[in-house]
């Protein structure tokens, strides 16, 4: 049996991999994603846990293969791969370009020549050529970017919309081959891992070892859980804890804001090595679970992964405009718009275009905010610590009067602070009947900006559905690469109550359920009779004179039917994972 550590750099592929494995008989996988340096720190942790050969693709895998001393097998990028994700593409109204390494490009290049493609081919020999690569067909009024994850990465932080080119099943299986003839001329086993490993392993608080030059030299489960090593290591806060504890050779303990979230964190000098451990810091009661994830008060972002604002209508044009406009000014801005609508989405774009050097986006989820955080953060001088950041106060309308009139005194205090705000659409109706603060949407309403429901501007459906498709290939590795006229047509003649998340949810379970290369029509059909059913079609028996594998399709889609088409609710009504819901419905 060969026991093979599979990278792979984007989710798909690891689906693929989930598949393969339940065909072959002489592999077991351990199957992981991280892309580049995640992909790296994975095979570092990894290597000394028995593992005969490490699978991985591309970058990531030339990458791992400089780190390890275990023989790393490379996942190809084949002709028919380029040749699937250039049809994807030609359903884009926009300009596209494919930028990769010769593995790529040559091939690429090739294709387009016989089938008469116009889509520009550029080969880079190094990583940091790409953004100047990108940044040059921007100008020239290239939208679409197709390539390798660090590719279309890049591209989607420069503000373009990037298409990864996806590995078929065909190189899966010529990689395994070659991981087979490895394996008869390196076979070996990895050494044990030692006893202190295992311990800390059991360990439910997060442990992280650094020496004394900042480095990380061990991380137990629960940290490689929380965090990316190159983050940990990279976070000026935790560096001069690390080199404070050195100096001092004392135990000390610190609230930090770390990937997202605040952590306190407790440092022990040990001989060469500093010890931390993280325990999160939740500032009373600011974790709500609901039926699908943790969310937190407060989210902390020191980045953010440009998405593209998609639409060519009037409206979204409009929007862009006033992005543009309200980033080069120090006012709030206040975004307004119906549920589902990309009120985020606009919050990003601003950020992302204030942003001068490394503000920090500090996102507030007002339907958990309460006073007692409200008045911690005061205490702590939170807003003064954190003055150059900008704070997105999401879902503001959710928050109860008084906790309105304390959040203004707050505001009023520190004028010169950056503030983002968004609510729906009635906050003006609100402020009349006196449900809402007037003076606090008066501080914070100095500019507007107001996205119109999907229906108002479907326009725009064509350019998200494709946006959308191009997405869903590195989640799924579907085979999917477009959508039939007369579909298309049965997706924007539809309202979308639920705006643009309705559709992207809706586009989803339409591509995990087309068995063909092209969306039909009959298939969008049958999912939007789904969402037109009335609430007590529930109540409808499931037909159980089929076989067992269809019976369990039947009751997968009525949970999907019940939770909005939303895949995490059902799967975890269904005590499944995600990946396995949708291998069942394949």
């Amino acid at each position: 049996m060969i026991r093979a550590l599979v990278i792979v750099p984007y989710e798909g592929l690891s689906e693929m991999m989930k598949e393969i494995q339940q065909e072959v008989e002489d592999f077991q996988f351990r199957i992981e994603i991280g892309n580049l340096h995640e992909g790296v720190a994975i095979a570092k942790e990894l290597e000394n846990h028995g593992y005969h050969v490490i699978i991985s693709r591309g970058g990531t895998a030339s990458l791992i293969q400089e780190t390890v001393s275990i023989p790393v097998i490379d996942i190809q990028v084949s002709g028919y791969d380029v040749l699937r994700m250039i049809t994807l593409v030609q359903g884009f109204s926009r300009k596209a370009a494919i930028v990769g390494f010769s593995n790529i490009t040559q091939g690429a290049a090739t294709i387009c020549k016989l089938l008469d493609l116009d889509i520009k081919t550029l080969t880079i020999t190094k990583e940091i050529e790409v953004k100047d690569k990108l940044l040059n067909l921007k100008k020239l009024d290239y939208e679409v970017i197709i390539g390798d994850v660090v590719t279309v990465q890049a591209a989607k932080q420069l503000g373009l919309t990037g298409v990864l080119i996806t590995s078929g099943k065909e190189a899966i299986v010529e990689a395994l081959e070659e991981a087979r003839r490895t394996f008869r001329i390196f076979s070996r086993l990895q050494h044990d891992v030692s006893l202190f490993q295992s311990i800390l392993d059991y360990n439910e608080q997060a442990v992280g070892i650094f020496n004394n030059e900042g480095k990380i030299v061990y991380g137990n489960d629960q940290f490689n859980k929380e965090f990316q090593w190159m983050k940990i290591e990279n976070s000026s806060d935790i560096k001069m804890m690390v080199q404070e504890t050195i100096l001092m050779q004392e135990k000390q303990t610190k609230s930090i804001h770390v990937d997202h979230s605040i952590w306190k964190i407790t440092a022990y000098p040990k001989e060469d090595a500093i010890v931390l451990l993280f325990d999160k810091n939740l500032l009373k009661s600011s974790v709500s679970q609901d039926r699908e994830v943790k969310q937190h008060t407060i989210v902390f972002y020191t980045s953010y992964t440009q998405i593209p604002i998609s639409g060519k209508s009037n409206q979204i044009q409009k929007v862009l405009s006033q992005i543009d406009q309200y980033s080069k000014v120090e006012k709030p801005v206040w975004i307004s718009g119906e549920e589902g609508n990309g009120k985020e989405l606009v919050a990003q774009a601003i950020y992302f275009k204030k942003k001068k050097m490394n503000e920090q986006l500090i996102v507030f989820n007002c339907n958990l905010l309460n006073n007692d955080q409200l008045n911690d953060l005061v205490i702590e001088n939170f807003f003064k610590t954190y003055s150059n950041a900008v704070f997105y106060l999401k879902n503001i309308d959710k928050l109860n009067f008084e906790l309105q009139n304390e959040l203004c005194e707050v505001i009023k205090n520190y004028n010169k602070l950056q503030w983002l705000v968004s609510s729906e659409d009635n906050i003006e109706e609100k402020v009349k009947n006196g449900t809402f603060n007037r003076e606090l949407y008066q501080i914070l309403g100095q500019s507007k900006i107001y996205i119109p429901p999907l229906r108002e501007r479907k326009q725009d459906i064509e350019d998200l559905v494709h946006v959308f498709i191009s997405e869903l290939h590195p989640k799924y590795g579907n085979k999917v690469v477009g959508i039939r006229l007369d579909a298309m047509n049965e997706i924007t003649t539809y309202d979308w109550p639920g705006n643009v998340e309705q559709l992207k949810l809706v586009i989803e379970k339409v591509f995990l359920q087309t068995p063909s290369y092209y969306i039909e029509r009959q298939d969008v059909e049958n999912v939007l009779k789904q969402l037109e059913q009335p609430e007590n079609s529930q109540l409808t028996p499931i037909n159980i004179s089929g076989t067992l594998e269809e019976i369990e399709k039947l009751v997968i889609n009525k949970v999907l039917e019940e939770e909005g088409l939303n895949q995490s609710k059902a799967a975890k009504r269904l005590g499944i994972n995600r990946s396995t819901l949708w291998r069942k419905l394949k």
